[in-house]
């Protein structure tokens, strides 16, 4: 029996081997030459990039919009601790049923400016609250609604109450009419003068305001389009010509 060469044999399979691994540098450099790999990376990065922006776009616009809420907040807050708002002299109230009284107070102005503050109040939380659980900004809004309920007591006095069920997050309403009859000294209490309820509010406003502009600008290498302009190369600028 004759014997059989395997030197031959593995010899003729390495060749094969190395043979194909030529050819496919050879089509990667024919790939590069002719720009069609260029395209390729080009058309990969554009679809990344895109999708990057709206990212940064929908980023962008949540914080800037709990921003603007948080400040109309603390402006609110400002508004409803007033001195200036409890001046006493010679006023007619209007009830819900348009009935009308005498009163010593502008309570229709003072229940104008505790609506505005309710209703920043509300939005400020409900998009702070919207924020992942655990997040710095969840965790401010977790902070007003515990500030309310620290106050809920006297709150309840005014006709405003908290609805901390699933899915309101702690969302504040407000009784007109028996807000317009309590008393002065329990609404001056919660609205004026530094560590009440008002002020405190106007406080964490402020943060939640200042945090949201903060984490905005972590996105300020992108211009208004969510485009990138920080000036550094990519890969993809790399294929902007063919090669």
């Amino acid at each position: 029996m004759s014997s059989i060469d395997f030197s031959n044999f593995f010899g003729s399979t390495a060749n094969t081997t190395q043979s194909a691994g030529l050819s496919g540098v050879l089509s990667d450099y024919a790939s590069i030459k002719n720009g069609s790999y260029g395209k390729l990376l080009k058309a990969y990065y554009k679809k990344q990039n895109e999708t990057d922006s709206d990212e940064v776009k929908a980023a962008n616009s949540k914080n800037s919009r709990l921003k603007n809420y948080a400040s109309s907040l603390k402006d609110a807050a400002s508004a409803v601790s007033d001195p200036a708002l409890y001046g006493k002299g010679d006023f007619e109230v209007t009830y819900s049923d348009g009935t009308k009284e005498s009163s010593s107070y502008d309570m229709d102005k003072i229940y104008e400016k505790v609506k505005s503050f309710i209703d920043n109040y509300n939005s400020t939380v409900k998009n702070a609250a919207s924020y992942d659980d655990g997040s710095s900004m969840a965790k401010k809004a977790l902070s007003l609604i515990k500030t309310t309920s620290t106050n809920a007591n006297l709150l309840s006095q005014v006709g405003i109450t908290s609805d901390t069920s699933d899915g309101n997050e702690g969302q504040l309403t407000i009784d007109e009419d028996k807000f317009k009859k309590a008393s002065i000294g329990t609404i001056k209490t919660l609205f004026t003068g530094s560590g009440s309820y008002a002020s405190v509010v106007e406080n964490k406003a402020s943060l939640i305001s200042s945090l949201a502009e903060s984490m905005s600008s972590k996105y300020s290498s992108y211009d208004a389009t969510g485009s990138h302009n920080s000036g550094s190369s990519s890969l993809s600028s790399i294929f902007n010509s063919e090669v």
